[in-house]
């Protein structure tokens, strides 16, 4: 008997026998956990509950350094996610946000806010209210006005999917607004800094900035968000 074929069956009672007699920590030639390998092959719920009965490591990382939270996340198993919560899975990671379930979670608003007291995160699931007022900000014609209804934003919700949800070919003025915001939050500024290509303009010369007027915004947005971010658990 071993994890590698009792992983891929559907016999409860198999995985009954497995986790009664083998090592519920062991590691493959790729450092998974038989929790992981469960998740990999979508194990039933109730074997899986049957694994997270015995005193087994829930933060193990694998070579890839994902942890059995982050391949519950990848593998879209919103009801392991809630056993592994109920555990007391760590929700945070050393390396900061931007390593953390939530993280790699964010392309499904769903479960990403089951996860939402990972500390930094933000809610990305709109209510109807709010995600009228995202649009009415990001559907104004004049970028004047845009500015001043994002300067007004008092729901660091509202900013992020507003961050999210721009155009940036409009240009950076609107963005700067967002980032003068003090809701902005840490994780928007991060999105930002990303949606923006910020690596590229801080890489930008002088003499590259100076062959068109409208790139030294975006650069001097870059340099401030790189500021920002240094300070800043990601």
């Amino acid at each position: 008997m071993e994890w590698a074929k009792v992983c891929k069956t559907k016999d409860i009672e198999h995985v009954r026998e497995a986790v009664s007699k083998l090592d519920v920590n062991e590691r493959d030639v790729r450092g998974r956990t038989p929790l992981m390998l469960f998740l990999t092959n979508r194990m039933p719920l109730e074997g899986i509950k049957l694994l997270l009965a015995q005193n087994i490591d829930l933060e193990a990382r694998d070579k890839l350094g994902d942890t059995a939270l982050k391949k519950a996340v990848k593998f879209k198993q919103a009801e392991v996610l809630s056993l592994l919560l109920a555990e007391g899975v760590d929700l945070q990671a050393p390396e900061g946000i931007t390593a953390t379930a939530w993280y790699a979670a964010r392309d499904h608003r769903g479960i990403a806010d089951l996860l939402l007291d990972t500390p930094g995160a933000i809610r990305l699931t709109l209510q109807a209210a709010e995600q009228l007022q995202v649009e009415s900000i990001l559907y104004e014609e004049s970028l004047d006005t845009m500015c001043h209804e994002i300067s007004k934003v008092s729901s660091a919700v509202i900013l992020h999917a507003i961050v999210n949800g721009y155009n940036w070919d409009d240009g950076p003025e609107p963005m700067l607004a967002a980032l003068a915001n003090p809701v902005c939050a840490p994780i928007t500024m991060v999105d930002m800094f990303e949606l923006m290509e910020g690596e590229y303009w801080l890489e930008q010369t002088e003499e590259e900035l100076a062959s068109s007027y409208w790139k030294r915004p975006w650069k001097e947005m870059a340099e401030i968000l790189q500021e920002k971010l240094k300070f800043c658990d990601r």
